[in-house]
């Protein structure tokens, strides 16, 4: 950041709780040093004790969610906020005692990287704010897609004591169709569908919204394996209201994660560096967004290998001279990022050439399956780092 300002604040942000320090950059005196509660008013508070040595500029490490009511009071206060790369924080701590981990000393870190080195904190910008929201968005998604993995298993297990055979029916994840789950939030299971008759069940499922001829085939295909069990198991009536309770849940999870997924799309509409990444083959919507909240903004990293090694996917070499003692496998870094990489890598080898062809080059080579999804990962983040840089979409190479 160009602009010199009187206090810098650093921040360990954390959950429940910030830890602020403070340092007047012409001084170097440390004039506030504290833990300051996650709320409105305990960060105004803090914020107006550092005001009173000047005009502050407030730098944390992590702009992420739990930083999110730290920028907007910042906002609203009309104070100067800012970031520090990862690899710049990493160098930072290790300068200033790579030993000790505590909020309190990494707080004050980041304020004395910002008082000496200010040309290392980057501003927090309309763009940055946008990267915030995706976080947030995909961090809500995943918290949405586990409690549906949950509730789906919950489902099956409830579907299995009471009716093997509808259990089969609806095996894995045909049990999530709104379909199915809109049949057993009514009715429970083989109990409740019986006594409705199935007359009375078309009746009503031709009556809802989406449902048409292929559902009430679906219905006909339902009574059949319900059929196959003439007799009740004990503490069936007890299950099959659970079943009603779960299904209705999974209803509710599932709509959440289809506004999640809208809103997802409203924002990579709005970034025109989400365009540029999926005009990459095997690159679609939920891999993108992974990558842009995870990777923020591609100016944080010199270079591609940079990148790499925060995504895990660089491996670590070690070196004296020009001699190479030993190179070892990828490992560390974002856990998520690189899960979706290689992801995208599998999805790539069925959509791209390009990608199909190094992918059998090297098993080609003898290389293991592992081995060639992470080689793939690599390569395709290269790409994808050029095309961000330098603002271009991604155009197939000829020969």
């Amino acid at each position: 950041m160009e602009r010199t300002y009187s206090v810098c604040c650093g921040v360990d942000v954390g959950k429940s709780s910030h830890h602020f320090a403070a340092i007047i950059p012409a001084t170097g005196e440390l004039v506030f040093d504290g833990k300051v509660e996650q709320s409105e008013s305990g960060i105004r508070d803090a914020l107006l004790s550092v005001s009173l040595f000047g005009s502050p500029v407030v730098v944390v490490d992590q702009p992420g969610n739990m930083a999110a009511l730290l920028f907007a009071v910042c906002d609203d206060m009309g104070i100067a906020k800012g970031f520090i790369t990862p690899r710049a924080m990493s160098q930072a701590i290790e300068m200033y005692g790579g030993d000790i981990k505590t909020d309190a000393h990494d707080a004050l870190v980041i304020a004395e990287v910002s008082s000496s080195l200010p040309k290392l904190v980057k501003p927090v910008s309309e763009k940055s704010a946008l990267y915030l929201r995706l976080s947030a968005l995909m961090s809500y998604d995943r918290e949405l897609t586990l409690e549906s993995t949950r509730a789906t298993n919950r489902l099956h297990d409830l579907l299995l004591s009471v009716s093997p055979a509808l259990e089969a029916h609806l095996e894995g994840k045909r049990v999530q169709s709104n379909f199915s789950l809109m049949v057993l939030s009514r009715y429970g299971g083989p109990a409740g569908l019986k006594k409705a008759g199935r007359g009375n069940v078309r009746r009503w499922l031709g009556s809802r919204k989406g449902m048409g001829e292929a559902a009430l085939r679906r219905l006909d295909d339902l009574f059949e394996a319900i059929g196959r069990q003439s007799v009740t198991i004990a503490g069936s009536e007890y299950v099959e209201e659970l079943i009603k309770q779960e299904a209705s849940f999974l209803l509710t999870v599932l709509a959440s994660r289809k506004k999640v997924a809208e809103s997802r799309d409203e924002l990579l509409s709005q970034m025109p560096e989400a365009r540029l990444l999926m005009s990459l083959p095997g690159l679609g919507a939920v891999t993108c967004a992974t990558f842009l909240a995870e990777v923020g903004d591609i100016s944080r990293f010199p270079n591609a290998s940079k990148l790499a090694s925060y995504a895990g996917l660089a491996p670590k070499v070690r070196q004296s001279g020009k001699t190479i003692h030993s190179v070892t496998k990828p490992r560390g870094g974002n856990r998520r990022l690189k899960r979706v990489l290689v992801l995208s890598a599998g999805k790539s080898v069925q959509f791209c050439e390009e990608s199909r062809a190094y992918y059998e080059r090297k098993r080609s080579e003898g290389h293991s399956y592992g081995s060639c999804m992470m080689a793939l990962a690599r390569r395709r983040l290269n790409v994808m780092y050029a095309m961000l840089r330098d603002g271009t979409a991604y155009e197939k190479q000829n020969g």
